[in-house]
């Protein structure tokens, strides 16, 4: 049975809270619901911004059109009367001037009239009493004779139509002005024009900002001093309140000749209206929310709450031993069946180590018999032999010395010899199994021991380098140091087939680094630790189990023909 959780448990509100569906609700839902209000919230102000841009440009490209459509009637006006004026008095009389060519006279309806620089009158039609009294024709006279090209001004008499009075140079320093009354312009298709474009009024500025025309069927009652301090040159678009303090929409253009100005308004309200405000769009905003996260919901618990859940009782399994129990698909998202899968494959490494581990404990309970017995032949063969020729050597002196003494001491000489082999022999054996220097001398001198060893036991050359201050550790880790150093030694000898070795032994605050490499054959390490225990390799299997023992680390670095490495770190616990 799996044993019961221990520690505080949370609260069933908390639990709640903690689950996977409050936790989907509140890390992605809400979220995404305030994600989708934000943006929906800037989608409709972008709108509004765009379609606001738009009625802009619409606005403004009209005007322009409608100012270059003015400004290229006025410019075909004043070309014919330039043809008439070109015409006098060369080619006709003055008295033309009472009865104009038709075309003349019927787009000139004010009148004409011909003056000299000095504004004094010297024909007119249809009278000359219209012009007489006229200050406006006289200015216009006189300026239009000293620049010598068409001018322009706009007489606003009181109770009449207005008129655009033209003057063009005449021949013999005369100037010819013409009135051209503003209704015989295309005035009227411009209000048709602007009242199916815009919703809105159109208004005609003269140079001094006077109105000369105005169409405002919207009643926007509009301020005539706002409209003169508009540019008078170029185009554009600016905002102005009417007199009631609604916000308009002015689009204005230049329009040349005569240098008059083409003024459009429109209430802001009319094309804010289009389209959905905010207000509306929340609801809407709202709902559809509220359905994605039902469905965000539902998909979360169906693929991912119950399939973890699932997860989560097979995982429980496993730590019972039934490695199996993750191997089939537990369903949901593709994150979930890959966690499935790396629980498999941990599964996988543990049943794999533990079958290394039962291979290494059998391998090390093998070893320790093998050992003993080595141990009892090494005795029996080496030392009882020695201590049996010991006592023959001894018996032979005996019986020497009463007949021979020379025969006898000779015999002694042999027995020192015999007792310091087999002292010599007891040594080793007892160093292979307690390393007496490590005991009384320290780790570091135990380890200068070695190259002479390494050199007459294997022949190989051992040069060791200490790094750092050393420092005496606790017996238990210099133990393992040391036969973690002897085991990779004897592994060098027995297997690399090399010539020098080179151990490293660096000391620092916090650990102790052990670094054996040999000049060997090599070999190719396995991928997993495990399976050293699989491969055979008991000797690094043993030499790594001593090191995690000790809270350190083992990492074997080799490839075939180059040798092979290997470091050990052990923390310093003093």
């Amino acid at each position: 049975m799996p044993a019961k959780a221990t520690g505080p448990q949370p609260t069933g509100g908390r639990r709640l809270l903690r689950g996977v569906r409050a936790q989907l609700l509140l890390w992605t839902i809400l979220p995404l619901a305030v994600v989708l209000i934000v943006l929906s919230l800037a989608g409709v102000a972008r709108h509004r911004q765009a379609m606001t841009r738009l009625v802009e440009d619409r606005d403004r490209g009209v005007t322009i059109a409608e100012a270059n459509r003015l400004g290229r009637e006025v410019a075909q006006q004043t070309a014919l009367l330039t043809r008439l004026a070109a015409a006098l008095p060369v080619t006709m009389p003055l008295t033309t001037l009472l009865d104009p060519p038709q075309e003349v006279g019927s787009s000139y309806a004010g009148g004409l009239a011909l003056l000299d620089s000095q504004g004094a009158l010297r024909a007119a039609s249809p009278n000359g009493s219209a012009w007489a009294g006229s200050d406006t024709a006289r200015l216009l006279a006189a300026r239009t004779a000293a620049l010598g090209q068409a001018q322009y001004e706009t007489d606003l008499p009181s109770g009449d139509a207005v008129r655009l009075l033209v003057g063009v140079p005449a021949s013999a320093g005369l100037v010819l002005i013409g009135a051209l009354p503003v209704e015989a312009l295309s005035l009227v298709e411009s209000n048709l024009l602007m009242e199916g474009e815009m919703q809105g009024a159109m208004f005609v500025l003269d140079q001094s900002g006077r109105r000369v025309h105005h169409h405002d069927p919207s009643g926007l009652d509009v301020d005539s001093t706002a409209l003169a301090n508009l540019p008078r040159a170029g185009a554009g678009s600016t905002y102005l309140r009417d007199q009631k303090g609604r916000e308009l929409l002015v689009s204005y253009a230049h329009v040349e000749p005569p240098g008059w100005t083409l003024v459009t308004a429109e209430d802001v309200r009319t094309f804010a209206s289009m389209g959905v405000s905010a207000v509306e769009a929340l609801p809407l905003l709202l709902l559809f929310v509220a359905v994605v996260a039902l469905l965000a919901v539902s998909l979360g618990v169906v693929n991912i709450v119950r399939p973890l859940q699932e997860l989560d009782r097979r995982a429980a399994r496993v730590a019972w031993g039934d490695f199996d129990a993750v191997e089939q698909p537990v369903g949901g998202v593709q994150e979930i069946d890959d966690l499935r899968v790396t629980l498999a494959q941990m599964a996988a490494r543990i049943r794999s180590y533990q079958s290394g581990m039962r291979d290494y404990l059998s391998a090390i309970t093998q070893g320790q018999e093998e050992e003993r017995t080595r141990l009892a032949h090494e005795l029996h063969d080496v030392t009882i032999q020695g201590l049996v020729a010991l006592k023959q050597r001894g018996q032979m002196a005996r019986k020497a010395i009463a007949h021979d003494p020379q025969r006898a001491e000779q015999r002694l000489d042999e027995l020192n010899g015999l007792i310091d082999d087999e002292m010599a022999s007891l040594r080793h054996l007892i160093g292979d199994l307690r390393p007496i220097y490590l005991e009384d001398l320290g780790f570091v001198p135990a380890l200068e021991m070695l190259p002479r060893q390494m050199q007459e036991r294997y022949g190989l050359s051992l040069h060791l380098t200490v790094h750092g201050d050393a420092v005496r550790l606790t017996h238990d880790v210099e133990l393992a140091a040391y036969r973690i150093v002897q085991q990779a030694l004897a592994n060098v000898a027995a297997h690399a087939q090399a010539r020098n070795v080179w151990l490293d032994v660096t000391f620092t605050s916090e650990s102790l680094t052990l670094v054996v490499r040999d000049d060997g054959r090599g070999f190719t390490p396995p991928d997993q630790p495990a399976d050293l225990v699989h491969q055979g390799h008991f000797g690094l299997m043993g030499m790594r189990e001593r090191a995690l023992l000790y809270g350190g680390q083992l990492t074997i670095t080799s490839s075939p023909g180059q040798g092979a490495t290997i470091t050990a770190q052990l923390p310093l616990l003093r």
